[in-house]
């Protein structure tokens, strides 16, 4: 996002000359998000009712259960991949070539042994699951042996080496293509092993298969990157610091996990499978809208950190204050739309009886607004190596949410696990996030709530009027729906762009515009 003429990554690096600018990496990080979010939300609208058919709502409902609890396996390695990540941006923005071999090397070393510990949690795991979920006509033979299944991707655990080199290397947009093939590569092969009546196993091996091409994609692009460099060795001090680093991380990794995959295992232990069917659908906007704010934090935080490492502390403010406010206004023309249509789209797209309600569809966008701002947060103090700091309050986060979600979930049902999530924003990181922010960048609470704040004046009061409109009339069918939704997004940017910016800003972003096809 910065407009200096300053690459980000000086010629030469990995004998490979880049003139390619932040905002142009940026931009086309942002563009290939935009498009995984719009491929993955045309294939799952097309593939959920069909699956919801051929499974049954139990199978349908078992298979993001385990999905949910086998991504927890990535836990056990421990925090590497965002020790990875911020060691190997400090090196990028240094230009330090050596460097960046040597962590590419130790992470592949380290790795290795990280994998065998995985495989072995994950066959323990898998043998339990039938005692984490309420099953009604489903097997625990069925459940343990598609859990197995599942771990087949672990095998591809030490290639996560240079999902890590790409992101620091600012080419998001490389992970936001390959993602791109995976949904549609996976959504096929659920979809044939739904048809051919294979059950829950053939989901597990649906999901596992498709995973390969992408993560041998970001392999190629790693190696080729690093060709010639294997010859060098790994440092002993290299590995320490990736292990010094890791452990916060871990703690940020895994509180990050629980607090976003918690409330599918809660209810499908206190409600059953079923329930968390009506309960993901209901979300499945606003968890798309989720992933792609999130996504522009994630397309962002390598060219900010770069910022920070070369000693342009003034120009990261700016530009994390900036990030913080676009973000907030995108979250608020994104949201608005969702929660006033959100019950239409449930009721044409697999039924009215799928719809949780709108408690269900306010508070997650709620949470959805919440997470956008900390995640961008978060990442720039994992990004800088300061994720230590944040580690304690991060526990404790963890702790309020899970205790009240499984509260919440007895006495209010669905819309317990989103009022846990929602109590640890407002009780903790509301003021510990934007203290530890202080405390590394020097940039005061206030002022990074008033950031975060500016849209939402207009944002909640826009999003007030949307939901009373969409309940004078039903859209005509899906062309009415995309058109109304689509137009309210507009609206929403315009609103942004008319009352967020002011005339100094609206000229820097058409700068932007106009300069984005050009290099350095």
């Amino acid at each position: 996002m910065d407009r200096g003429p300053q690459a980000s990554v000086s010629p030469g690096l990995f004998g490979v000359s880049f003139s390619t600018s932040r905002t142009q990496k940026t931009a086309w990080s942002i563009g290939s998000g935009l498009l995984f979010t719009a491929i993955s939300v045309s294939t799952g609208l097309l593939a959920t009712p069909w699956l919801l058919g051929w499974l049954g709502a139990e199978r349908f409902g078992a298979y993001r259960v385990l999905t949910d609890w086998m991504s927890y396996l990535s836990l056990l390695e421990l925090g590497l991949s965002g020790a990875l990540m911020a060691h190997l941006a400090q090196k990028v923005a240094q230009s330090d070539a050596t460097g960046v071999r040597r962590l590419v090397v130790a992470g592949l070393q380290t790795y290795g042994k990280v994998t065998l510990a995985m495989l072995a949690g994950g066959t323990a795991l898998a043998l339990a699951l039938p005692h984490f979920v309420t099953l009604q006509t489903l097997g625990s033979h069925e459940i343990r042996i598609a859990g197995l299944i599942l771990l087949l991707p672990v095998l591809l655990t030490p290639l996560l080496v240079f999902r890590s080199l790409a992101e620091a290397r600012q080419r998001s947009y490389v992970i936001g293509f390959v993602m791109t093939l995976q949904s549609v590569l996976t959504t096929g092969l659920l979809l044939a092993a739904a048809w051919a009546g294979w059950g829950l196993v053939g989901q597990s091996l649906a999901g596992a298969v498709g995973q390969l091409p992408a993560a041998l994609i970001l392999m190629w692009d790693g190696i080729w990157v690093c060709r010639g460099s294997w010859s060098v060795s790994a440092d002993p001090t290299v590995k320490q610091a990736l292990w010094s680093l890791s452990r916060p991380t871990f703690v940020h990794t895994l509180t990050d996990r629980i607090g976003l995959l918690s409330d599918n295992l809660i209810i499908a232990w206190l409600l059953g499978p079923i329930a968390v069917v009506v309960f993901h659908l209901t979300q499945q906007l606003g968890i798309l809208a989720q992933f792609l704010l999130r996504g522009l934090g994630n397309a962002t935080w390598a060219g900010l950190v770069e910022l920070y490492a070369q000693g342009q502390r003034e120009v990261f403010c700016l530009r994390l204050l900036e990030l913080t406010t676009t973000l907030s206004a995108l979250a608020m023309a994104c949201l608005g739309p969702i929660v006033a249509y959100n019950h239409h789209f449930v009721a044409r797209w697999v039924g009215a009886s799928s719809y949780a309600g709108e408690g269900v569809t306010i508070i997650a966008c709620l949470n959805v607004w919440f997470w956008s701002i900390y995640s961008l947060w978060g990442w720039l103090l994992l990004g800088t190596g300061n994720i230590g700091r944040w580690a304690p309050y991060a526990i404790v986060f963890t702790v309020v949410n899970v205790t009240v979600s499984i509260f919440g979930t007895f006495v209010f049902r669905l819309v317990g696990p989103l009022l846990g999530t929602l109590t640890g924003f407002l009780v903790l990181n509301s003021w510990a996030l934007p203290r530890v922010l202080q405390q590394v960048f020097g940039l005061s609470p206030s002022t990074l709530w008033r950031a975060a704040l500016a849209p939402l004046p207009w944002g909640l009061s826009y999003a007030g009027i949307l939901w009373l409109l969409a309940r004078t009339h039903v859209p005509w069918g899906w062309l009415g729906l995309v058109l109304e939704m689509g137009s309210a997004g507009l609206v929403g940017l315009f609103l942004w762009w008319t009352l967020t910016l002011d005339e100094d800003a609206r000229t820097q972003w058409r700068y932007r515009l106009r300069t984005l096809g050009a290099s350095y």
